[in-house]
């Protein structure tokens, strides 16, 4: 049955999405046909690290690594681009993602991902590689590419059993500083109804920018760990997906405005 407005399961929700800027859109589009009202403020950027000199050490060696792991779509991106400029003739290790969105990023551009997490998240990802590494019989350190920031489980975890491994920041996630005084003045309003938080530094900066104006607002997280960096900032997570991407997202919206 085709959804109508009577039909769509947002039908007169506003939902407030933040995440960069060129990553909002499929979101975007996604809540705009179950009939959300989308109002975007974008509440990190993302951006090349400022010295690529150990980037592409890394990659111009690529070869001396077991393994390389991708820990999300934007180290993909960031990868195949940085790689393309640098002159090489060694064979691609075998390749890990975090994830299936960072998988397809990966297969798009002509990578093969030899292995997935059971679960999108850094546990999961770290229980995959200490497995493939020790199964494999590797000695060569793992190559961990990721952004500047973000969680230390995998690092933890890769140490607690003595497997060598280099992590690499291939880009960089930039809080963004400045509000949109209409986005804000809706909050205030109450008229938005959900606020998307996709990571743990969009969620932290989203109790830094809007925190006092949230009012009525409900969050939704991505994951449990983006909850916890939402709760540790002051924020009250409304809904979590139990599906760590978009999908799970939108669904976990859906499910609580049902439970309303």
């Amino acid at each position: 049955m085709p959804l109508t407005p009577e039909n769509c399961p947002l039908h007169g929700k506003k939902v407030l999405i933040t995440r960069a800027q060129r990553q909002n859109v499929g979101l975007a589009q996604a809540l705009e046909k179950l009939g959300a009202e989308v109002v975007s403020h974008p509440l990190i950027r993302i951006d090349w690290v400022e010295d690529m000199g150990r980037v592409n050490d890394c990659l111009e060696r690529i070869e001396d690594f077991a393994t390389v792991a991708f820990l999300s779509q934007n180290a993909a991106i960031h990868f195949a681009v940085a790689l393309s400029a640098v002159e090489r003739s060694q064979t691609m290790p075998p390749v890990g993602a975090i994830g299936p969105g960072t998988k397809s990023k990966l297969e798009k551009r002509g990578y093969t991902v030899q292995f997935l997490p059971e679960e999108a998240n850094s546990e999961s990802m770290a229980n995959a590689l200490i497995r493939k590494y020790q199964s494999s019989g590797f000695t060569k350190p793992i190559l961990i590419l990721r952004a500047n920031r973000g969680s230390d489980v995998i690092s933890r975890e890769l140490n607690a059993v003595e497997i060598p491994f280099v992590e690499l920041a291939i880009y960089r996630s930039v809080d963004v500083d400045e509000t949109d005084p209409a986005v804000l003045q809706s909050l205030q309003a109450g008229e938005i109804d959900w606020l998307t938080v996709t990571s743990s530094a969009i969620a932290t900066n989203a109790a830094r920018l809007f925190g006092d104006v949230t009012g009525s607002t409900k969050i939704v997280s991505i994951s449990p760990t983006t909850s916890q960096a939402a709760r540790d900032a002051g924020l009250t997570v409304a809904a979590e997906a139990t599906e760590y991407n978009m999908d799970g997202l939108i669904k976990a919206i859906i499910k609580q405005q049902h439970n309303l």
